[in-house]
């Protein structure tokens, strides 16, 4: 993507780091460095945020023609907008007669936007309208010429909306590729989409932005040590598996650049803690409905920093109800040391009032700035940033491990033959294969290649897709 050269920018000593990364499916180790260095984050907003399609927002958040909120794409300011023909714009936050801002407020509702330098005023559209004695002083204006700008390629997925500032970006559909079967056992098995319950939560947290997204992708292996406290809550209640049914776990890697992880109730159905009545197969193929109706949960990354989560959890143990939620959250780079959090809570949009309150009350008090998990979380991730940015990793260049699953190194991490779905899928929740290939990703975009692109290192046990329900028939 970009210029034909492959080559990162930076000094020789940045190009190396992210040359070892490039090697992580052989060696499964990736630089410590790359977690907080300040050449590295400057790169990254030119190569990463610059080039890749970055989430924006749910379509859910601007019902209403003039609805909008302010969004980043990097460190990039814009406007994510429903114009008054109803039209979703993504609008660059910058007035184009000196260059401020014109949007103060976080979100509200307006039919234009008036910059409080000098009062230039856009319409919602990002036509400009309103020059202050343009007639006496800006008599050759043309005020075409100098509406607001957009985002270079805007377009959604179910409800998603993604914007890049790339003009030789893919469209987002093959951006997605494969990893839209996944995204659809999160959001397609409801007839009328999902929708935002209240606003997006933000905080920021002393980490660099990969270290969460990276964990998202389908991280188990820190469940029992990181999540010891919340597990000891009792918030997974034994009623998940009363029906019986043998729990099956998938690791998805190496999907068009994206990954993720599955736990699901094989041969049975656990309607997921959602209500029985908002399921629906239409748009679904047989085997994505039989999984989406028996999912446990489900967390992945769609590159660079959008991240998902689906739980059927229990906040409260005197209440023994579990209630599922979807989480999607954004890991928006602020420094090589900082980020800041987005998180929104979705539920289906037909679901009752009373059920959106409990799935909402669930993903706040599980998935949120002070909720159980999350604080676990925030207790180790600050960690790996303090050592990775310090001399001793520098001078001695010190890796972080992502080895299981590689080789021989796993005996049990097995590429399954019987998964209906893309991708390389692990028969097991136990391996680092979801998130070698966020670091893959994460290279080919630092050296100027499509994430998706073929690998000459990929697995050797190769997955021959096995018939849907329909084709067996």
């Amino acid at each position: 993507m970009g210029d034909t050269s492959n080559q990162v920018s930076g000094s020789r000593d940045v190009r190396d780091v992210v040359e070892d990364v490039g090697r992580v499916a052989e060696t499964g180790e990736v630089p410590s460095r790359i977690h907080n260095d300040r050449e590295i984050h400057e790169v990254e907003l030119e190569r990463v945020f610059g080039e890749m399609w970055v989430f924006v927002g749910h379509v859910s958040e601007i019902p209403e023609p003039g609805d909008y909120a302010k969004r980043y794409v990097g460190d990039s300011p814009f406007i994510f907008v429903r114009d008054e023909t109803g039209e979703i714009r993504v609008l660059f936050d910058s007035c184009q007669h000196r260059g401020t801002t014109v949007v103060r407020a976080e979100q509200g509702n307006t039919s234009h936007f008036r910059c409080p330098y000098h009062n230039w005023t856009y319409k919602n559209t990002g036509e400009l309208v309103g020059v202050p004695y343009k007639n006496e002083f800006y008599q050759e204006l043309d005020t075409c010429e100098h509406a607001l700008e957009s985002a270079t390629q805007v377009d959604s997925y179910r409800g998603l909306v993604f914007a890049t500032i790339s003009e030789s970006a893919p469209p987002l559909e093959e951006y997605l590729g494969d990893f839209t079967w996944y995204l659809d056992l999160n959001l397609g098995f409801v007839e009328d989409g999902f929708e935002v319950v209240g606003e997006p939560i933000r905080w920021e947290i002393d980490t660099n932005w990969k270290i969460g997204a990276d964990n998202f992708t389908g991280d188990s292996y820190h469940t029992l040590a990181t999540h010891k406290s919340a597990m000891d809550l009792d918030i997974f209640p034994p009623e998940l598996s009363a029906t019986g049914a043998e729990r099956a776990p998938a690791d998805v890697t190496n999907c068009s650049g994206h990954s993720c992880m599955l736990a699901y109730l094989e041969n049975g159905t656990l309607t997921g803690g959602y209500p029985p009545e908002v399921f629906s197969a239409d748009g679904l193929s047989a085997d994505q409905f039989e999984i989406a109706r028996g999912l446990v949960s489900s967390v992945g990354t769609v590159f660079p920093n959008l991240s998902f989560l689906q739980m059927n959890l229990n906040a409260d143990p005197d209440d023994r109800e579990v209630t599922a939620f979807l989480n999607l959250r954004k890991w928006q780079p602020l420094g090589p040391k900082k980020t800041q959090l987005w998180n929104w809570i979705l539920v289906p949009r037909t679901a009752s009032e009373e059920f959106k309150e409990r799935a909402y009350d669930t993903g706040i008090a599980t998935f949120s700035i002070s909720g159980s998990f999350e604080v676990d979380d925030f207790a180790v991730w600050d960690g790996i940033a303090e050592a990775a940015g310090s001399t001793y990793v520098k001078k001695h260049r010190s890796t972080s491990n992502f080895q299981m699953g590689v080789g021989e190194m796993s005996d049990s991490a097995d590429i399954s033959e019987e998964w209906p779905g893309p991708g390389d899928v692990y028969d097991t929740n136990l391996e680092d294969g979801t998130m070698r290939t966020f670091y893959q990703s994460w290279y080919r975009a630092m050296t100027h290649r499509r994430i998706d692109a073929e690998r000459e290192d990929a697995p050797s046990k190769r997955r021959d897709r096995r018939p849907n329900q329909e084709e067996r028939r």
